[in-house]
């Protein structure tokens, strides 16, 4: 660093001198100090819900790390074409980040968004779903769901939250890989419960995390899990891939930044995250959400990798559902 003696006045040449130091060589405390103020976290979902709480639960032990605040930023409505736009018109600084998930691979898939403009940092969760049928229904077992499915095609209805997301896109690629058709109708979270237990719908999907009060007090029953292995607290309930069906499709949240983002940054961000999900107040979180089971954190190389497969399987799904001509 560029110092005067002690007691002497700043000359003009000293001053130019100075001046010339910093703009040609940036400060080692300057890049020491990054993050030196909250980062904005922009999401497509409304306050308090699964995302703007992941968010925030990530961000108390993220500030204890680096001194500054996530905070989370809600652009709602339009399918996330907001949120995005929002995001993209930011400076690409490192202080701002973006929560991405299966909807906006999805997005992508549909030439809605190009999610190439993003940067995978890190994800953090990846739940897994289940086809869920109230305590007295009819569906012993997995096995006579797809009995009937493939004996009426579509008969079988099965609750969804929204209409043309990733639930959507889950259930199709179920119809698609086992043959056994059944017909999505979507709800919001709350009715498509009522809608279940009240006999409306013959089943539906959701994660276990929200479903996990109802399946121990015994008024909802899992009937087959999309996962590569069985969870641990249902261990009767089996997956879709031991079935034989390739359905392993589930609901994540994640970090990214632009795409043209500092890597040093993007460096520092991911080791703060790293910490911040192996702390007591995360992991209390995560397991009060159960979402401990298949979340690994990924960092940017293995993110990029796993977005890429992501893009591929969605894109042939919703090829073959029709959505993509």
């Amino acid at each position: 660093m560029f110092s005067m003696p002690r007691g002497t006045a700043p000359t003009l040449a000293a001053i130019c001198a100075l001046a010339l130091t910093v703009a040609a060589n940036p400060t080692r405390a300057e890049a020491q100090t990054y993050p030196s103020r909250s980062i904005e976290v922009v999401h497509q979902y409304g306050a308090g819900g699964g995302t703007d709480r992941f968010i925030r639960a990530v961000g108390v032990p993220f500030e204890d790390v680096t001194g500054q605040a996530l905070v989370p930023i809600s652009v709602q409505g339009g399918g996330g074409i907001p949120a995005y736009a929002n995001f993209r018109l930011r400076r690409s600084d490192g202080y701002a980040l973006m929560a991405i998930g299966p909807d906006q691979v999805i997005a992508h898939a549909l030439g809605r968004i190009d999610i190439n403009t993003l940067m995978p940092l890190a994800r953090v969760q990846y739940d897994q779903g289940l086809f869920i049928v109230r305590s007295d229904s009819p569906f012993e077992t997995i096995h006579d769901l797809i009995a009937t499915a493939k004996a009426d095609p579509g008969a079988i209805k099965v609750g969804i939250t929204g209409a043309a997301g990733f639930d959507e896109t889950l259930v199709g690629l179920w119809n698609l890989r086992s043959g056994a058709e059944v017909t999505a109708v979507p709800f919001g979270s709350a009715e498509m419960v009522s809608n279940t237990l009240g006999g409306q719908v013959d089943a539906m999907y959701e994660e276990y995390g929200p479903a996990r009060g109802l399946l121990e007090s015994g008024d909802l029953r899992a009937l087959v899990v999309f996962s590569e292995q069985r969870l641990p607290v249902l261990p009767d309930v089996p997956t879709a891939q031991e079935l034989g069906y390739d359905v392993t499709l589930g609901r994540w949240r994640a970090f990214a930044m632009h795409a043209d983002a500092d890597p040093d940054h993007a460096a520092v961000l991911v080791d703060a995250i790293a910490h911040a999900v192996e702390t007591d107040s995360y992991k209390t979180f995560e397991a009060q959400s159960a979402l401990q089971y298949r979340s690994v954190l990924l960092g940017p190389s293995d993110f990029r990798a796993f977005v890429d497969r992501e893009a591929e399987v969605y894109t042939a799904v919703l090829t073959q559902l029709g959505f993509i001509q």
